[in-house]
């Protein structure tokens, strides 16, 4: 574990009681013992230095004090990475089975801002009257990929929408993209359209739609096309949706942090 993620009750300075899942987490699979010392982050992202003092049945107390510089423990607290992260939100097609939660695990670790599933008409899943149950799944998935990677942007699971509701949902924040193939003469680089993004409006977030297996259908992409939201197409092999979100989220990182 490279960073604990504080529950969202968690006040502030003092003593925090944990139990259930959380007090197992931290005594049974991490096996820590009283008096260990590790950094926390809590849900606005601020870090805290944080000391187990009590270990009880199937509870676990620990004392919170505010970081004043970096936390306390070891240099396996921090990602080696410590420069900012371009706001990017990942608006993402359902998939089936284990893959969704691959995308959200993957994309936590990259230090996506915001991942926002949708459901259109590739997608082979169905949500209905099961948006929360799978919201929390995923939300747990991507605390653990916190925890583990230690990635200062603390990832937010959206509630699932129907891609119709995506141009409003994402509104004029900032460019975004959809990865979808079109004729050669309305192709668009990718290198290209992020240029023109910081020239006009650097420091936006950017958003990033990448279709379910079976991708957009032509009217779904209209619909996003005629929003202002640019088609793009990688320059690689054929790939399967789980890897293409992952793909396309690390090259647009790279290109907003370090190329244009």
């Amino acid at each position: 574990m490279r960073v604990y993620v504080l529950p969202d009750s968690f006040g502030g300075n003092g003593d925090l009681v944990l139990r259930g899942k959380d007090a197992h987490y931290l005594t049974k699979v991490l096996r820590m013992k009283e008096g260990s010392l590790f950094a926390g982050r809590d849900k606005s992202g601020r870090f805290w230095d944080l000391k187990l003092t009590v270990v009880g049945k199937g509870t676990c107390t620990l004392c919170c004090t505010e970081a004043q510089s970096d936390p306390v423990s070891t240099s396996d607290a921090l990602p080696s990475y410590r420069g900012p992260f371009p706001p990017i939100h990942l608006y993402q097609g359902l998939c089936k089975g284990k893959k969704m939660e691959q995308i959200v695990r993957q994309a936590t670790e990259l230090g996506v801002t915001r991942i926002i599933p949708f459901s259109s008409r590739s997608s082979v899943i169905d949500l209905t009257g099961k948006e929360e149950d799978r919201r929390q799944r995923l939300v747990l998935i991507a605390k653990e990929a916190l925890q583990q990677s230690g990635s200062p942007v603390m990832t937010e699971i959206a509630w699932p929408i129907d891609l119709s509701e995506i141009p409003g949902e994402w509104g004029d924040r900032g460019t975004a993209m959809l990865l979808h193939q079109v004729p050669k003469e309305k192709e668009e680089s990718l290198p290209s359209i992020l240029r023109a993004h910081r020239i006009a409006r650097d420091g936006a977030p950017v958003a990033l739609v990448v279709g379910p297996e079976g991708g957009f259908s032509d009217e779904e992409a209209s619909l996003l096309t005629a929003h202002g939201f640019h088609p793009v197409m990688l320059k690689t092999n054929i790939l399967r949706a789980e890897t293409a979100a992952i793909v396309a989220t690390a090259i647009v990182q790279h290109l907003l942090i370090e190329e244009v």
